[in-house]
């Protein structure tokens, strides 16, 4: 089967299918008590598709602050992203606000705001509390990402310039870049003065800025371009035609494609054949600065393709990779199975679509009556070939 049909079944079930009574589920809310901030804190949580049934993957983990309004928008979005083979797919955990200008603020700036200056805190509570729980409990593979937007968006700037580590990316949606005098923008500039090299990747956005706020934003940039310590990765864009509130929902689909730039393989690449899926994977591996196999979906498309080709041993070289890679996947075993069906061996062609059924049904596929179908056409070919090979 080929995966981008998988995609989109597994899209429609994270929306939800139609039909009367039918319910919507995008993550699980949970709450986690906090001694450094001495509160209890709401979370919500987002799993990849796969996760359920590739029990051995670890996965890269998004976490967007002010959750209550940033998590529906990009759990759908990232899944929809890898789905379609933009990015890899991740765990995404938004983390809801209590009192944000507190959280999110490096200083008070009472001239301005009242009650700033608990970012420092704050960041102590996610590395010390929030992201050690989240990776007890899930399977993360360490490479972190923090998106925030406005008053957020600050605090991202301030969590890469106080301890850039903590997070291997960094997204900063229409940043509050004016909170005390400029300090965002300012505190970045004096820890790249100190750092020599950073492993790191920084998107940051504007909206409709107009006036002190674009000139802000373009310090930002100036900084950026002249202060970016050597293997820092970062982007600048503009979304001059969306007001302050609304950028974040196309600000971080563009943030997510950026920063896994080049992970698309696009099907007019295939004629250059597998070798050259493998370099170019190697290559997004360097950009992005974290270990990428050839994705399944890729493999798989390789295996069809060599299929329609009359490549049989080839494709079934591939198919066989993706069984070895993901031996819980259905779809796997299903490509697997038509390989054997091509080359007329039939027995095999059923004991590998019964084995996708197994899953499809263990692991509660969406798309479990395709699979219980093509068990039952496997049977059926086997039947009227009682004396194909073995």
């Amino acid at each position: 089967m080929n995966l981008r049909m998988v995609g989109l079944s597994m899209l429609l079930a994270i929306l939800g299918a139609p039909g009367a009574g039918a319910q919507v589920v995008v993550g699980q809310t949970h709450r986690i008590h906090s001694s450094v901030l001495n509160e209890e804190r709401s979370y919500r949580v987002h799993l990849p598709e796969s996760y359920a049934w590739a029990q051995d993957r670890r996965y890269p983990v998004l976490y967007l602050l002010d959750g209550e309004r940033e998590f529906l928008h990009t759990a759908v979005s990232a899944s929809y992203l890898a789905a379609h083979g933009e990015i890899p797919e991740m765990v995404v955990v938004g983390l809801d606000s209590t009192v944000r200008i507190r959280d999110f603020t490096q200083t008070d700036w009472p001239e301005a705001w009242q009650g700033g200056g608990g970012a420092g805190p704050f960041k102590r509570f996610l590395a010390t509390e929030f992201i050690p729980a989240i990776e007890r409990a899930y399977r993360t593979d360490g490479f972190r990402v923090l998106s925030g937007h406005s008053a957020g968006g600050q605090f991202v700037l301030f969590c890469l310039s106080a301890e850039p580590s903590l997070f291997r990316a960094y997204v900063a949606l229409s940043p509050s870049l004016d909170w005390d005098h400029n300090l965002p923008a300012r505190s970045l500039e004096k820890a790249f003065e100190s750092t020599r090299s950073l492993k790191a990747f920084l998107y940051v956005a504007r909206s409709d800025d107009a006036g002190q706020a674009l000139a802000d934003f373009e310090r930002l940039v100036q900084v950026l371009k002249t202060r970016s310590p050597q293997g820092f990765r970062w982007f600048a864009q503009a979304f001059p035609d969306e007001t302050h509130s609304c950028m974040p929902l196309l600000g971080q689909i563009d943030a997510l494609r950026h920063l896994y730039s080049g992970y698309r393989f696009h099907p007019d690449l295939m004629s250059r054949g597998f070798s050259y899926a493998e370099q170019h994977f190697r290559d997004v591996s360097k950009t992005v600065g974290w270990p990428f196999d050839v994705p399944e979906g890729v493999v798989n498309d390789f295996a069809y393709d060599a299929l329609s080709q009359g490549k049989v041993p080839a494709a079934l070289d591939l198919f066989r990779r993706n069984v070895d890679a993901h031996p819980n996947s259905a779809n796997a075993w299903d490509g697997l199975a038509d390989g054997f069906a091509k080359a007329g061996r039939w027995k095999e062609a059923v004991q590998a679509s019964e084995q996708a059924l197994s899953l499809a049904t263990r692991f509660a596929h969406p798309n479990l009556s395709y699979f219980a179908g093509q068990a039952r056409k496997m049977k059926g070919r086997l039947q009227e070939a009682p004396g194909a090979s073995k």
